[in-house]
């Protein structure tokens, strides 16, 4: 029952059915996350975030409804503990540093992932097992 209970519990948004289930398989694979719930679009995000309490949410900034930056946004204001990662295809600094202001602990290239994602949730996490 411990190593249930220091598990990072996430939450993971994707439009994309693919990534969803190539992160979602990717992160059960790895001692220390349990993902406790999937969305496919920013609204269904938020409500999965307020009914589940995650530890993490990793989202992706491209999301139909409400997209990544406005979920986090709401998620930071409704929930100041959460931890948010948004991830994209796109890059640059100035993506990065717009996802940073709307209130993600981080942010990660999916071309970079999943090495970036898992230095991240390291650095988000840092006395955890994951």
């Amino acid at each position: 029952m411990d190593s249930v209970k220091s598990r990072i519990r996430i939450l993971i948004a994707d439009d994309s059915l693919k990534a969803l289930d190539s992160v979602h398989r990717y992160l059960k694979s790895e001692p220390g996350f349990e993902v406790i719930a999937t969305a496919t679009d920013g609204l269904q995000l938020l409500n999965k975030a307020a009914y589940h309490c995650p530890d993490l949410v990793l989202t992706d900034l491209s999301l139909p409804r409400i997209n990544g930056l406005e979920a986090a946004t709401t998620l930071r204001k409704n929930f100041p503990k959460l931890r948010i990662i948004i991830f994209t295809a796109l890059n640059g600094l100035s993506i990065r540093d717009e996802c940073l202001r709307s209130g993600a602990d981080g942010f990660v290239q999916k071309s970079q992932m999943p090495e970036k994602l898992l230095e991240e949730v390291r650095r988000l996490f840092p006395n955890d097992p994951a």
